[in-house]
């Protein structure tokens, strides 16, 4: 016994299906056959139980194969059509096939049949097998892109010219573009074009071998605020090796980024008036030591009357005294200068590129926006007053020096003032 082959066969004459019959048997196969010859009766037909082969007749009384096929398409089911006429040109042949016949055979020249009808099946065989396959492909796809859309990490992948594959929906909402609006685009067209070439010259270094990767850079988002992220990303390539492009994804590490710098400030700033403390300024000293810049001049201030506001108005009278004595220090100097809190009611200024003239200056501008400060705190319970010393020094090997000195200085004015404002003397510090 031959294989199995159930056939429908839409044929008008019936020795003629008789034919086709014999001939399919005498090439192996256990014909099941139907034959039908309308429209209605073929649909009926397809409804029923599945055929492995289609055999329609070209030309049929009030019917004909094109017909037929039409049919079998608006169906949706994939099965072999093979369509014979008794006599027929090329070009009927040819839109047969157009149309989507998957042979077509004349009924003198049955001999084949067979390696059609073989061939046929063996074709539907195969598209059904890359159906299924594209199928799993799309449940796996589909999967992922499920999986990631579930990541609160913005994610995307790129095909080998940087243009946008795909991504996930946290990586819309930060950019503030859906998938099918980035889809095709390029990483200019979704990011800044300073990080755009930054982050283009880490994929031509992973280019060349250089694996997986990750850097850090600012981007704004869809609300307009900037955020501080890495970028990670890693290459991948095709089943042939090669590239397929790359995946990223973008971890934000702004809230990392703000404890960073504030610690960093808190590290260096005192907590109270919001300028430098006395790490920073020892740091500064060190520095400029060895530095370039000299000369430098080191002016010391302590607030006077610190403890009777204390007394007298409480702790947090002392501390907005404290307060305004650093708001005239910082408004006094230059931006390069550095001017710290270095105790309790002590404050210093390192003058960099200041030598004794300049000084003089600075103490004017100093005592100058100290009255003026007063003025503007007039209600406050008693006025800012500062005991002031400083001292200029031409090399390192004199800093440490100028800074006992002024310190000296400003305690001796703090000792000896009156009522008075006090007065400035500075003396030069050599060697």
């Amino acid at each position: 016994m031959g294989r199995l082959l159930r056939v429908l066969m839409v044929e008008d004459a019936p020795d003629d299906a008789q034919l086709i019959v014999i001939r399919l048997e005498q090439g192996g196969f256990d014909v099941q056959f139907r034959r039908v010859d309308s429209a209605q009766a073929m649909c009926e037909a397809l409804d029923g139980p599945q055929w492995d082969v289609i055999i329609c007749d070209y030309v049929m009384p009030g019917f004909s194969g094109l017909q037929a096929l039409k049919i079998l398409k608006e169906k949706g089911t994939d099965i072999p059509f093979l369509m014979i006429s008794g006599k027929v040109g090329e070009e009927a042949a040819a839109e047969a096939i157009r149309c989507g016949a998957d042979a077509f055979l004349l009924k003198g020249n049955l001999g084949g049949l067979i390696p059609a009808v073989q061939r046929s099946i063996a074709d539907v065989a195969l598209r059904e097998q890359n159906r299924r396959h594209e199928q799993e492909l799309k449940d796996k796809l589909t999967f992922i892109q499920v999986l990631i859309d579930t990541l609160p990490t913005p994610i995307f992948y790129n095909d080998p010219n940087g243009l946008y594959l795909g991504c996930n929906k946290a990586f819309e909402e930060q950019i503030g573009m859906k998938r099918g609006e980035n889809i095709n685009k390029s990483i200019y067209d979704i990011l800044p074009p300073d990080l755009a070439a930054l982050y283009t010259r880490g994929e031509e270094v992973a280019g060349n071998g250089g694996g997986p990767r990750s850097f850090e850079g600012t981007i704004t988002c869809a609300d307009g605020e900037s955020r501080d992220v890495i970028f990670y990303s890693a290459s991948f390539s095709n089943s042939g090796s090669t590239s397929g492009g790359v995946v990223g994804a973008l971890l934000d590490i702004s809230e990392r980024k703000r404890a960073e710098n504030k610690l960093r400030y808190l590290s260096t700033h005192d907590m109270l008036t919001g300028i430098y403390n006395r790490a920073y300024f020892d740091e500064e000293l060190e520095r400029l030591k060895k530095g370039r810049k000299f000369p430098v001049s080191i002016v010391m201030a302590d607030v006077d009357g610190l403890k009777e506001a204390n007394d007298r108005f409480g702790h947090a009278a002392g501390d907005e005294l404290l307060k305004h004595a650093a708001e005239v220090l910082k408004n006094a100097f230059r931006r390069e200068d550095v001017a710290a809190r270095i105790g309790g009611d002590e404050f210093a200024a390192l003058l960099p590129n200041t030598d004794e003239v300049a000084l003089v200056e600075a103490m004017e501008r100093l005592q100058q926006q100290l009255q003026l400060s007063n003025k503007e705190h007039h209600g406050f319970p008693l006025p800012l007053s500062l005991s002031i010393g400083a001292a200029t020094a031409l090399n390192g090997e004199d800093l440490t020096a100028a800074w006992r000195v002024a310190d000296q200085r400003m305690y001796r004015e703090k000792k000896g003032r009156s009522a008075c404002t006090p007065q400035f003397r500075q003396r030069h510090i050599s060697a």
